[in-house]
């Protein structure tokens, strides 16, 4: 990261004392740091610290002598520009279009062609206030980055949202940013499905295929890291990418069937991963005591009986009308086979294709997750058997591999 040019703004929060640890470990990393904050913030953390972390004198004042057009000076010369903790007020100014001060009049300066991250830090209740979430999707619409909150014990005493994200986590994403930009972009923009769907029987019970979002998070950590465009289509509670990708949440079949299509038809994809592992049926209706209720049932059924059945209707493969949704598309399909001999597993890939019109397959089997095996194996399928990797790793970077061949 080095040589380059960091403009770090700091508004009033109890939070600022973290930015201290962050500037330093951008310095460190050879990046020059320039600071401006807040008459607010400078009474949560003192100027000397950030001039002897930066070796910068700390921008506070707009019309300082010699220093008139440093809101517009400053915005040419960064490479990225940070405001970490972002305090709700600052937010909501920043939104407004205000610019009473020296860090507000700077973002009404600033070029879009760099980017600008937003690191909120605030009370849960402030965070999650109409003003502030309407604040929040503007900026991020104009082109912000809006970094997630953590979530924990708050300085006012509260539990919950509102926590500055861990200077580690803003630190590997303004890296991430800083090395992306000496990348040349693909412009290739990549569809990726992961977890599994769920079917409900009731308001409490439904049914599910297991799958923890791991290999296709890092997948997608990968393709992000590498400069494409990411849409991570996910069930609830998996693995998440560690990058900044656009994150659509889907639950049963029929919702991820409608925004694989509705993303297809509304946005130009090059490629899709289809991770996800999907539902081969859903439930239609539920018997107990020779009464039939159907689904979607929003209450608890009954629990004493000592019996009860489920009728279920087989779902169609999304993966075979993909290619349906979007022609133009690369399409990789993922298929896990079950403890089969190698002419069986053949049999099933050559199936997928054929249903599918898959362009490559992925092939791991479920003993692969057995036992503590750490050595995950995949076999990538063109026409023919193109290789064998022996993690997610170097699955990824295969397909890397293969989208740009047929670019």
């Amino acid at each position: 990261m080095s040589n380059y040019k960091i403009l770090f703004k700091i508004s009033g929060s109890i939070a600022a004392y973290k930015s201290a640890y962050l500037i330093s470990k951008l310095v460190q990393n050879g990046c020059e740091v320039q600071t401006v904050a807040t008459e607010s913030a400078l009474e949560f953390i003192g100027k000397a610290t950030l001039e002897g972390l930066t070796g910068k004198q700390v921008i506070t004042d707009t019309f300082v002598s010699g220093g008139m057009m440093s809101h517009i000076n400053l915005v040419k010369w960064a490479d990225l520009t940070i405001l970490a903790p972002a305090t709700a007020n600052t937010i909501n100014k920043l939104a407004a279009g205000i610019g009473d001060n020296i860090l507000t009049s700077l973002f009404l300066a600033h070029t879009w062609e760099k980017p600008y991250l937003i690191a909120p830090a605030m009370n849960m209740w402030m965070f999650d206030h109409p003003a502030t979430k309407s604040s929040l999707e503007k900026l991020k619409s104009w082109g912000v980055e809006i970094l997630p909150t953590g979530e924990g014990y708050l300085a006012c005493g509260d539990m919950g949202k509102g926590k500055l994200l861990e200077p580690d986590l803003i630190f590997n994403r303004i890296e991430e940013l800083l090395e992306n930009k000496k990348k040349p972009k693909n412009k290739l923009s990549i569809l990726i499905t992961a977890g599994g769907t769920r079917e409900d029987i009731d308001g409490v019970r439904f049914l599910t295929n297991l799958s923890t979002g791991k290999t296709a998070a890092a997948i997608a950590d990968h393709f992000i890291s590498a400069g494409y465009n990411v849409t991570y289509l996910h069930a609830p509670d998996i693995i998440l990418p560690k990058g900044n990708c656009e994150k659509i949440i889907f639950t049963s079949y029929k919702s991820l069937d409608e925004a694989v299509k509705k993303e297809l038809s509304s946005k130009k994809y090059n490629a899709v991963i289809h991770n996800a592992a999907v539902s081969d049926y859903s439930v239609e209706s539920v018997v107990v005591a020779d009464k039939i209720y159907n689904v979607p049932f929003s209450e608890k059924l009954p629990s004493s009986e000592e019996n009860i059945s489920l009728n279920l209707k087989r779902n169609e493969k999304i993966v075979n009308k993909i290619k349906s949704y979007s022609k133009d598309i690369l399409l990789t399909a993922f298929k896990l086979t079950a403890n089969q001999n190698e002419e069986r597993k053949l049999e099933q890939v050559n199936k997928l294709f054929h249903d599918s019109s898959a362009d490559f397959v992925v092939q791991n089997d479920i003993s692969n997750r057995m036992g503590g095996n750490v050595q995950q194996m995949f076999s990538v399928y063109g026409k023919e058997k193109l290789t064998e990797v022996k993690n997610v790793g170097e699955l990824a970077v295969e397909l890397e591999k293969l989208f740009l061949s047929k670019k």
